[in-house]
């Protein structure tokens, strides 16, 4: 007995290591597709309602859902690159007034640490060298990312156009390989996995919706510069869970330091930010997005960290619905359902919070 769980938990062992080890190796061709199936889902509603309301055949139905996704995919970039370019050019014409910003924080410096200026200086020139180095190293590395960006999103869009208009075709070909007693579980994980997808993404895009609107009204009221910039760039990054919040926040409170802002202001400012962040995190997801579609949060952790480690950036976005996908197959395989209790977000024994009341009402 001992000897038989002993082997059973070596070829588990065994079979993550080569999962993990697939994933790693194959990312390149794995991401734009995993990508794409995600995206597909977000976009299958959109073709139905084609194909229902226009009388559009599949493939006419895909293009159109695929040109929609294109379209606001790809303002979003562009007005992002738009702003940051904005951004860099006032820092730019601004290098007299960041100077004396320099100056004022040396004249700091020397108070605290004793280093004279003629010190400083001598340092920040002996360092000169490598910072420009550095600098040019990483807009190498962002023009040549942005280049690598827009090729793989062009992929993606391919993938999505296939996956549209053949997706009865991947449902039935599953299907021939599951015995008949098994197709009705395998119809409803299918079915589940599907709704978790598209609410994951749906949701999602719908929380990035009202914190814009938060970020606008607060960054207009505080004349904060760079606002356009802020806000996309803020919202965007909250698609990683607790690393983008984090960003979105702190990056706004830098700006209102670095580039004006009284004692008052700047404190209201925070407050204010936090107070949009807790609203974020706390109210907006757990009602628009849902719980079925919550995680633990030691597992979201768990799948951030592991999807950086395995498929950089791409991984801290797409590993959180993936985590998501193996809860739902766990919850419905005997062996594994220990693993789907485990990475589910609610606690045995646990009262409803608020917010979880609000949803049941929601729902009925």
């Amino acid at each position: 007995m001992v000897r038989r769980n002993f082997q059973k938990t070596n070829t588990i062992l065994f079979t993550l290591f080569l999962v993990i080890a697939g994933l790693y190796f194959g990312a390149a061709l794995l991401i734009p597709i995993v990508f794409a199936v995600f995206l597909s889902t977000l976009m299958v509603p959109v073709s139905k309602f084609l194909e229902k309301k226009t009388k559009a055949g599949r493939i006419t139905s895909s293009f159109v859902s695929t040109f929609i996704l294109f379209i606001g995919v790809g303002l979003v970039l562009f007005f992002l690159f738009r702003q940051l370019g904005f951004f860099l050019n006032d820092l730019i014409e601004r290098k007299q007034e960041i100077a004396a910003y320099v100056t004022v924080l040396q004249e700091r410096l020397m108070g605290a640490t004793g280093f004279t200026l003629e010190q400083q200086k001598e340092l920040f020139q002996n360092e000169m060298t490598s910072i420009i180095n550095w600098i040019q190293r990483f807009i190498s590395q962002v023009l040549a990312s942005v280049t690598e960006i827009l090729v793989k999103f062009l992929l993606v869009l391919i993938y999505v156009f296939l996956f549209l208009i053949n997706r009865d075709k991947f449902k039935q070909f599953l299907m021939m390989y599951i015995s008949e007693d098994k197709k009705k579980e395998t119809r409803q994980i299918l079915s589940e996995t599907k709704k978790v997808a598209h609410k994951y993404l749906w949701g999602r895009v719908q929380v990035m919706i009202l914190l814009a609107i938060l970020y606008t009204i607060a960054f207009t009221a505080y004349g904060l510069e760079h606002a356009a910039l802020l806000i996309l760039f803020g919202t965007v990054i909250t698609i990683i869970p607790y690393i983008g919040p984090f960003i979105s926040g702190i990056l706004p409170i830098i700006f209102m330091i670095v580039f004006g802002g009284s004692s008052v202001e700047i404190i209201s400012f925070i407050i204010i930010i936090t107070i949009i962040q807790l609203m974020e995190s706390y109210v907006f997801e757990p009602i628009i997005i849902g719980s079925e579609v919550q995680q633990s949060p030691l597992f979201i952790i768990i799948a951030v960290l592991l999807g950086g480690a395995i498929w950089g950036g791409a991984g801290l976005i797409l590993f959180v619905p993936i985590f998501g996908i193996i809860k739902i197959i766990a919850d419905h395989s005997k062996e594994l359902r220990p693993i789907g209790f485990l990475m589910g977000y609610n606690r045995p024994g646990a009262k409803d919070t608020f917010i979880e009341k609000i949803q049941k009402k929601i729902k009925h």
